[in-house]
């Protein structure tokens, strides 16, 4: 698997999650919202992840190991910047908003592990 292949692979999974997360905007428009954030907000997250393994995965081991794990946090407080934004800055469903968080960083990860594994081998 090429490191352009992983990378599509990862964004169709994303572009896949948000597919169900639009038909909740049938239960109601601030939930739908608060859904397709959370959706949103964790594809961001992932997709920038795979970004990084793409970019970085040429150079030395050391170097790439540094470059990912300093890459991790700047990410993570991104993330955490946009989540606390969200929440407190807008009127979406915050329970809503974080299940759809949770559940779909954690399937989107485990996609990400998955397609990893097999770029290695």
């Amino acid at each position: 698997m090429s490191h352009d292949h992983f990378f599509r692979n990862i964004l169709y999974s994303s572009i896949f999650l948000l597919i169900p997360a639009a038909l909740f905007l049938f239960i109601g428009t601030s939930e739908g919202v608060g859904v397709i954030s959370g959706v949103m907000l964790s594809s961001i997250f992932v997709l920038s992840s795979a970004w990084v393994i793409k970019t970085f995965s040429d150079l030395r081991s050391q170097t790439f190991v540094k470059a990912f794990f300093v890459s991790m946090a700047v990410r993570f407080i991104l993330v955490l910047a946009g989540f606390i934004f969200l929440v407190q800055m807008t009127k979406i469903d915050e329970i809503y908003f974080t299940v759809s968080f949770i559940i779909s960083y954690l399937c989107q990860s485990v996609t990400e592990m998955i397609f990893l594994n097999k770029l290695i081998k």
